[in-house]
């Protein structure tokens, strides 16, 4: 460990300065702090949230059964669906529902899930793989050609003008796994880019990989002349227990939430239970590019640790800024906490001790 918290010199202490981003949750507006300085140089974004689940990516994430004899589309259970099993609600209903997850809105103002719902074609295929029938020509993939899964769109609205919906027809199908029946559920950022943009296991699976969804808003934040990118890192610490996981900005589509994960993030952190409160510890210019390679995992643990190592003389700092108020403009001796924040800190301390230490 480092020195006793009361023993630290100013210039031995992280800065902590609350930033101008609009930043928020599925619940709240969250406050954005950047944290700096400490005898190593870190640097880092800072942020307390509730969890919310993403399941991008995953070999099951979307699925539609399809009762053709010659079908691989039998007995799905797909990860997005909606009251399974629940009397009254169909498996196809149920399925059909999640998909909605995966349309996109036009850009005119209405929602992209409701007119795929109500059959419009007015949306495009956001969160899963879809060809054109043309396209098919040369690609010869197994696309799911219903006509209610056909997209009128391949993309949003552009420069204030909403796209033109295509001929019936000549829009969009859901690429279909030839292996499993399901749809292949994307990532932004990828695993193994050697594959084809085809291929489900290119993807950062949501079951496996611990990763957070970017915002775009993140553009705009600005600390020692780095931003936060896609395929940065950072460590999230579970407040209420310390649980903590190193992981990835592996997915986007956002313009200002966070908190929105993968599920083995999601779980790790114990779904948000308790306090509902979750710390990220986001790493500027900590990532190398939108592709991880073949073992997403152990990159991530790699470059967390690398940016972690930096705060070992200054873990007790920051989990003492952490448990009183990351806002405070002096860290308090760690007698004057009170029961919640002692908790807190004894939390924080236990985490951030894991990913300091040198190995």
């Amino acid at each position: 460990m480092g020195l006793p918290l009361a023993a630290y010199s100013m210039t031995d202490t992280l800065s902590f300065t609350q930033t101008a981003g609009h930043f928020a949750d599925r619940y709240n507006k969250v406050s954005v702090f950047e944290v700096s300085g400490g005898r190593n140089g870190f640097a880092a974004f800072v942020y307390m949230c509730r969890l919310n689940l993403d399941l991008d990516g995953s070999l099951n994430t979307y699925g539609y059964d399809n009762p053709a004899k010659d079908s691989v589309q039998k007995n799905l259970i797909p990860l997005e669906s909606w009251h399974r099993g629940r009397k009254g609600v169909s498996n196809a209903t149920s399925e059909r529902v999640g998909l909605g997850n995966a349309c996109g809105d036009p850009g005119d103002g209405s929602k992209g899930w409701q007119n795929f719902l109500k059959g419009t074609r007015n949306f495009y295929w956001a969160g899963i793989k879809a060809v054109s029938k043309q396209q098919n020509l040369t690609l010869k993939l197994l696309i799911d050609d219903r006509p209610e899964l056909e997209a009128g769109l391949d993309t949003y609205a552009r420069h204030g003008k909403p796209p033109v919906l295509k001929p019936v027809g000549s829009g969009y199908f859901p690429v279909v796994q030839p292996d499993t029946g399901y749809y292949i559920s994307g990532t932004s950022v990828v695993g193994d880019a050697s594959l084809s943009p085809y291929d489900a296991h290119r993807y950062l699976d949501s079951e496996v990989v611990p990763y957070a969804v970017w915002a775009t808003h993140w553009n705009h934040m600005i600390l020692n002349g780095k931003s936060v990118r896609q395929g940065d890192f950072g460590l999230a610490i579970e407040n209420a227990t310390g649980a903590s996981m190193g992981y990835v900005y592996g997915d986007s589509g956002t313009p200002n939430k966070v908190g929105e994960c993968s599920k083995k993030l999601n779980s790790a952190l114990g779904r948000g239970k308790g306090t509902g409160l979750v710390t990220f510890i986001a790493f500027p210019g900590s990532g190398s590019g939108m592709a991880l390679g073949k073992s997403p995992e152990a990159l991530i643990l790699i470059k967390v640790l690398k940016n972690t190592l930096k705060l070992h003389t200054n873990a007790e700092d920051l989990a003492a800024r952490l448990a009183m108020g990351p806002g405070l403009a002096e860290p308090l001796k760690t007698v004057d906490l009170n029961p919640a924040q002692a908790h807190l800190y004894n939390n924080f301390l236990s985490a951030l001790s894991k990913w300091t230490v040198p190995r």
